[in-house]
C-alpha cells in the first residue's frame, strides 16, 4: 500500500518541508510561485514497497519523540520534583534524537532534510564570500 496523504504530511513535517501546494518568492522583484518540494515529493513517489514498513517505523519514532517533547514542556520550569531530579538537558537530548531520526529518514529516502528548516537556529546554506 503506498504512502497515505497523512503519512506524506508527517514526512514533510519531520523533514522540515512545507505542506503547501506552492510557495512564493521574488524573481526580478516580482512575486512568483515556485515548486519548493520537488526533492521530497519525488522521493515519496519512488519509495520501494519493501521499504514502506521502515519508512512508517521512522514516522512513528519521530512522532513519539515529538510527543515526548510536548509532554515534557512543564519540566522547563523546574529542576526538581520532590526527590526526583529533572535531567537538565532532556530537551537537548530529545532534539538530538529527533534530528538523528530525521536524518535517518532522509537517508532512507535518498534526500536531505530541509536546510532552511526554521525549527533549528543556525540552519541554512552558508556560502563563503571571497574578494
Amino acid at each position: 500500500m503506498p504512502l497515505t496523504e497523512q503519512e506524506r504530511v508527517r514526512i514533510r513535517h519531520h523533514l522540515g518541508y512545507l505542506n503547501v501546494a506552492e510557495a512564493y518568492t521574488f524573481v526580478l522583484g516580482v512575486p512568483a510561485a515556485v515548486e519548493t518540494q520537488f526533492m521530497v515529493e519525488g522521493a515519496m513517489n519512488k519509495i520501494l514497497d519493501a521499504a514502506l514498513p521502515e519508512v512508517r517505523r521512522h514516522i512513528a519514532i519521530l512522532d513519539q519523540i515529538e510527543q515526548q517533547k510536548i509532554e515534557d514542556l512543564e519540566l522547563l520550569a523546574v529542576t526538581k520534583v520532590g526527590e526526583i531530579d529533572i535531567r537538565p538537558d532532556e530537551h537537548q537530548a530529545l532534539d538530538r534524537q529527533y534530528r538523528h531520526w530525521c536524518n535517518s529518514l532522509a537517508n532512507l529516502m535518498g534526500i536531505i532534510t530541509n536546510p532552511f528548516d526554521k525549527r533549528y537556529a543556525g540552519n541554512g546554506v552558508n556560502v563563503r564570500v571571497i574578494g
